[in-house]
């Protein structure tokens, strides 16, 4: 059997869960209310980040389940799990492998504007859901109100670079549309609200190599340059960063649409 090669999820929990993806975790299991004892399902965990916290919060009369389809990111995950407090697994949150009413709460941090069939992805999410289960999810709002990714963004089109992997974890940032979904799928009580949280990076260059040896979409549209296009996107990104340098390094800011809704 081949090892499962985890090394770009190694590079994500490394150098972007402390930074941007684990402060946004935990604000979304906090945005969702898990309290002790509940059964809390993560969809589309990555390496962990969501499912770790609400299992501390949980306790041992509690639940987490996490699971995702990259196989390489459930690895890292289990392997970052010591004490075993979670259940990973390999799933498409269009086709859950589990029971009806088989959760509380169901979490998902930047997982719905990737899915190809949200209405049957958020069908599934509240087969599981306990009758008034609640689900939390976080989209990131337009590229405008993430001004880092926004640079990066157009410094790849400058160079003829398909920016996809850049635009489209921000190509939902609709809080109406984002809560329209929820109702036509059948959830009720949803709100909505816009969080911006502010990370930290050493220098704009430190910024665009993480997103480059980690990012799990923009990985992709940076593996296309070469050396030398690489050097010039990061020159690009720094000058139209320079407002957000100070001596403290970069600061990164992401905003995102937080939504909250019962089954």
């Amino acid at each position: 059997m081949n090892a499962v090669d985890t090394s770009a999820a190694e590079a994500f929990e490394h150098l972007l869960f402390p930074t941007i993806f684990g402060p946004w975790s935990r604000a979304l299991v906090d945005h969702a209310g898990v309290s002790a004892g509940e059964r809390v399902l993560d969809i589309g965990c990555g390496t962990g980040a969501a499912a770790r916290y609400a299992a501390e919060i949980v306790g041992d009369s509690g639940r987490v389940v996490a699971t995702d389809i990259n196989e390489g990111m459930i690895a890292c995950a289990r392997n970052l799990d010591d004490a075993a407090a979670v259940e990973w697994g390999l799933d498409n949150v269009e086709n859950l492998a589990h029971e009806d009413g088989s959760f509380d709460v169901v979490v998902g941090n930047q997982v719905l504007q990737f899915l190809p069939d949200r209405p049957k992805a958020l069908a599934e999410i509240r087969r599981v859901l306990a009758p008034r289960g609640r689900l939390a999810l976080s989209v990131y709002c337009s590229l405008d109100l993430c001004p880092a990714h926004g640079a990066v963004a157009k410094a790849l089109e400058s160079h003829d670079v398909d920016p996809s992997g850049i635009q489209v974890p921000y190509s939902f940032g609709d809080p109406m549309a984002f809560g329209d979904t929820l109702q036509e799928a059948g959830f009720g009580d949803i709100s909505v609200v816009r969080k911006t949280l502010e990370s930290r990076f050493a220098s704009p260059d430190k910024f665009v190599e993480a997103l480059a040896a980690g990012g799990p979409s923009a990985r992709h549209a940076l593996e296309q340059l070469d050396e030398g296009g690489l050097k010039d996107v990061i020159e690009q990104v720094s000058r139209t960063l320079a407002y957000y340098v100070d001596e403290d390094g970069l600061r990164v800011l992401t905003a995102a649409n937080m939504a909250l809704a019962r089954n």
